[in-house]
C-alpha cells in the first residue's frame, strides 16, 4: 500500500509541474499596441477633420461666396473623394434669398463625400482609407460695417470609415463611428489670403473596432477615442488625443510631432 502510495504521490506531482511547465509557455501577449493604435487613430482623425476644413471651403464656394482654390491634399499619393452639396442662403432677417448675392447673410450647407485616400502615417506604415461622410454646416458672414471681415462655421458631421495601417510584421485594420462637432471655426478675409481657420475647434469622437494581424495570428479590441483639433490661422493646427499633442498639417492631411 505504502508503494503505491508513492507512486501516486509521485503522479500528482509529475502532472502539476507538467502543468506549470504548460503555464510558462502560454501564448505570447496580445498583438493589440495602444500606444501604436493611438498613433493611427491620430493619422486617421487627422484626416477627418482636414477633410472638414476643406469642407467649409467649398461649402463656402457653393454658397457663392469667394474663396481660394479649394485645400486638396496635393502631396498624398491617392485622393478620390466624390463631394455633393445642398444649399440654402439667408439675408439678414432670416429670409431665404438668392445665392451669390449681396444680401446674403448666412449659408446653410448639407455636403457628403465618399471615395478613397491613401498617405504615409507618422509611423511610417501606409495608410489607406474608405470614406463615407455627411456633414451639416452652417456658415455666418461677419461685417464690420459693410464690409465683411471673417466668416464663422458651425456644425457637425458623421460618417463610417474603414482604414488600415500595414506595417513590417502587423497589419492594423480600423473600422471607425466617427461624429465631428465644428464649433465656431472663423476664417478671415480677404480668403485669398486667409486660407486657415484662425481660430475655433473640431471635436472627433469616435468609435473603433481594431484588428491586429500577424502572419499567424489575430487579436481584436473596441475603443473609444476623443480627438480634438484646434486652429490658430496657420497651415499647422493642434491635434490632441489620450494626453499627447500632434501637429496637423491642414493642407496634406498629415498628423506628425505626436509628444
Amino acid at each position: 500500500m505504502k508503494s503505491r502510495l508513492v507512486l501516486h504521490l509521485a503522479t500528482a506531482a509529475g502532472l502539476l509541474a507538467l502543468a506549470a511547465c504548460s503555464d510558462s509557455t502560454s501564448p505570447s501577449a496580445s498583438l493589440i499596441d495602444q500606444t501604436t493604435l493611438t498613433t493611427d487613430m491620430a493619422s486617421s482623425a487627422g484626416d477627418a477633420v482636414a477633410a472638414d476644413v476643406q469642407g467649409m471651403g467649398l461649402a463656402e464656394t457653393a454658397g457663392g461666396l469667394a474663396t481660394p482654390v479649394a485645400m486638396a491634399p496635393a502631396s498624398v499619393t491617392g485622393d478620390s473623394l466624390t463631394w455633393s452639396f445642398t444649399k440654402t442662403c439667408f439675408d439678414s432677417t432670416g429670409t431665404s434669398t438668392a445665392c451669390g448675392t449681396a444680401a446674403v447673410r448666412k449659408v446653410a450647407t448639407h455636403w457628403t463625400f465618399a471615395g478613397f485616400r491613401d498617405d504615409t502615417a507618422e509611423n511610417g506604415a501606409v495608410f489607406t482609407g474608405d470614406v463615407t461622410r455627411s456633414a451639416y454646416d452652417t456658415l455666418t458672414r461677419n461685417f464690420t460695417g459693410s464690409t465683411e471681415v471673417s466668416r464663422t462655421h458651425d456644425g457637425n458631421s458623421a460618417g463610417s470609415d474603414t482604414s488600415s495601417f500595414v506595417g513590417p510584421n502587423v497589419t492594423r485594420t480600423y473600422a471607425e463611428a466617427g461624429t465631428d462637432s465644428i464649433d465656431a471655426v472663423v476664417f478671415n478675409l480677404p480668403r485669398s489670403q486667409f486660407r486657415y481657420p484662425v481660430s475655433g475647434t473640431v471635436v472627433r469622437n469616435v468609435s473603433i473596432h481594431a484588428t491586429f494581424k500577424s502572419a499567424t495570428r489575430s487579436d481584436t479590441t473596441d475603443v473609444t477615442k476623443r480627438v480634438e483639433v484646434d486652429f490658430n490661422g496657420t497651415i499647422v493646427a493642434t491635434l490632441k488625443i489620450d494626453g499627447k499633442t500632434c501637429d496637423l498639417n491642414l493642407l496634406t492631411h498629415r498628423v506628425s510631432n505626436c509628444q
